[in-house]
């Protein structure tokens, strides 16, 4: 069984503990815990202090509840972007992917009506990933992956990750996209930690025009894209980009149609924080195309997705679509 009623499409959870990857693999950048995560613990990348994780972040009974005060009835699990670990070296990416992704094929398998997975793949290793999608489709049940916005600084139309994306449309996979580092200029992100308030949205219209332009749309017309924070800044540029495609030759040889006619085939989530922004969102991707998201547990995200979906003021067919409907088409048989 899965959710009935609304479903949370961006969400994040992290495994109670794992093992020290350092050690065993080699490398300083990889994330780890210290303390309980029953009460309080930090979590570190590497020596790098990050943020205070709560209890929130691992135990699904703590989600449950939040659920029903929201008025939610289910969230798709995801890892956070911190633990994609593209940097790593094949085998260590993948051992920590597999630890992921059977922790979030655990809880949904305790909690069928509540949770839906979304796996990761080690991405800096094609083969290995497309093995692991397998895995997580054929072994898992889950038919969902999210992916960061470059792997370790390589674009996601990067001709080594066709493999990828061939295996995610034959196997009916979704694919649900979250800006990481690295981003635009980070050096000039790094005062004021504008670095997600500001970078995040940055990369994630760059990633979704590399999307467009590379011809991975094109290419794959059925494949399912997401893409978290409302899709970042590129509504606000598309009539650019547009334009550029249309005076620039170089952007009509990538590409036969305008980069609008493609973003109209992406899902965003409703994570904007602004009513008016949302609207411009539905506008931009059209109403079937928006869907209910809120980045919980973190700081950056809201704490009740539905009742800032309610402050938008939109009618009930529209809001129910968002709540429920289109996570649906999005996910797919991912929904059972």
């Amino acid at each position: 069984m899965t959710p009935t009623g609304a479903i949370d499409v961006h969400t994040h959870v992290l495994p109670v503990r794992w093992p020290d990857y350092a050690a065993r693999h080699g490398g300083a950048r990889w994330p780890r815990l210290e303390g309980d995560p029953a009460s309080a613990c930090r979590f570190f990348v590497g020596d790098a202090f990050d943020r205070t994780l709560g209890p929130e972040a691992f135990d699904p009974l703590r989600r449950i509840a939040h659920l029903d005060r929201c008025g939610i009835a289910g969230q798709v699990l995801s890892p956070p972007p911190d633990l994609f670990c593209y940097f790593a070296d094949p085998a260590g990416a993948l051992d920590f992917c597999r630890l992921q992704n059977d922790n979030i094929a655990r809880l949904v398998t305790a909690h069928p009506t509540r949770f839906i997975g979304a796996g990761t793949l080690p991405l800096q290793a094609p083969a290995l990933a497309v093995k692991e999608l397998e895995r997580l489709v054929t072994d898992l049940g889950i038919r969902c992956i999210e992916v960061g916005s470059n792997v370790d600084g390589r674009d996601l139309d990067d001709e080594s990750l066709v493999e990828v994306w061939a295996a995610a449309a034959a196997r009916d996979v979704s694919v649900f996209v979250h800006p990481v580092a690295p981003v635009l200029a980070p050096e000039r992100l790094r005062k004021h930690r504008l670095n997600q308030a500001v970078g995040f949205p940055l990369e994630t219209a760059l990633a979704m025009s590399r999307v467009v332009y590379g011809g991975i749309v094109e290419r794959w017309p059925d494949l399912r894209w997401c893409w978290a924070h409302g899709g970042g800044a590129f509504a606000y540029i598309l009539p650019r980009v547009d334009h550029g495609w249309d005076v620039q030759s170089a952007g009509r040889a990538a590409i036969p149609r305008p980069p609008s006619e493609y973003a109209g085939r992406f899902w965003v989530d409703s994570l904007t924080l602004s009513p008016r922004v949302l609207r411009f969102a539905l506008e931009t991707y059209g109403e079937d195309h928006v869907v209910l998201g809120s980045d919980y547990p973190f700081k950056m995200g809201v704490d009740d997705p539905v009742r800032a979906l309610a402050e938008v003021g939109l009618d009930g067919a529209l809001a129910r679509k968002i709540r429920e409907d289109n996570a649906r088409a999005f996910l797919g048989r991912g929904v059972g």
